[in-house]
């Protein structure tokens, strides 16, 4: 009887942390709806209310007069062509890390990897100047480009480590039955690390969406992102908490739904290849 109580006791417990940790976690995405079901004078108020008429005043308004689908639209472009780019780019290169063991092969992954540990404040700059003497600036290219940037670099590092646990021998088998190089690794490699493509892209669109500084550099009105029209409830005027919160939530909301539907694919990708790689 004892035995069986404490293990309800440590059953209680451990039901007790998890539930801190949620809240922990999910109290800011609470907060932040309860805020935007708000009416401008509730969203003000001190101490905040709890018990108010909820209102979808809020969400009307930012789609209605800012605006917000066109915001969203351009997010969807930079992101889905950022990912293309860095797939297209980035396979090869991450095959060839895996596959070559030249001398300075270690340097040259450390190098194209600096670009996506490098703080984006630090390469704004420069982009900026460069697209404005080509004429790029504000042009979804350029945007597409610097996401591309650090996107690329970290589709080298997530499929490095997948192509790097699939058997040399199972890519020499395809070349003895007449496989080229290249036939190889599209018809063999790539199929098997097909749980690490979708994890890489996953988390290419992800990084691309949730950027803010390279599109509030780069962007102008007609190609601003999701994240940089969050920002500009922030006014000389004052702040707009209930659409600042409601166009956070449609920000969000997105990533949150997209990562829920293929949580599989990316719990799969990071254990299979991207921590041991």
């Amino acid at each position: 009887m004892d035995h069986r109580r404490r293990k309800a006791i440590q059953k209680c417990l451990q039901v007790s942390v998890i539930a801190i940790v949620l809240l922990l976690f999910l109290f800011p995405i609470i907060w932040t709806f309860i805020t935007s079901i708000k009416d401008n004078v509730t969203a003000w108020s001190m101490p905040p209310r709890i018990f108010f008429s909820p209102s979808a005043s809020n969400y009307v308004e930012i789609f209605k007069e800012r605006g917000l689908h066109h915001n969203i639209k351009n997010s969807i472009i930079v992101a889905l062509g950022a990912t293309a780019i860095s797939l297209v780019l980035g396979t090869p290169l991450a095959y060839m890390f895996a596959r070559t063991r030249y001398r300075f092969n270690n340097f040259l992954f450390i190098f194209v990897f600096a670009s996506y540990i490098l703080p984006p404040i630090v390469l704004s700059i420069p982009l900026y100047v460069a697209a404005a003497r080509v004429g790029l600036l504000n042009t979804y290219l350029v945007v597409i480009l610097a996401h591309s940037s650090f996107c690329m670099a970290f589709t080298v590092w997530m499929l490095r480590g997948f192509f790097e646990e699939i058997p040399v021998e199972i890519e020499e088998c395809a070349k003895v039955d007449g496989c080229s190089n290249l036939m190889t690794l599209f018809k063999v490699t790539l199929p098997i690390a097909r749980p690490g493509l979708v994890a890489t892209v996953i988390f290419c669109i992800i990084l691309s969406w949730n950027d803010f500084m390279y599109a509030l550099v780069l962007t102008g009105m007609d190609t601003r992102t999701l994240p940089v029209a969050v920002g500009q409830f922030l006014t000389p005027h004052g702040m707009f908490w209930g659409q600042m919160c409601a166009a956070g939530i449609v920000a969000t909301a997105p990533v949150l739904v997209f990562s829920l539907f293929f949580q599989r694919y990316l719990i799969r990708g990071m254990t299979a290849g991207a921590v041991k790689g």
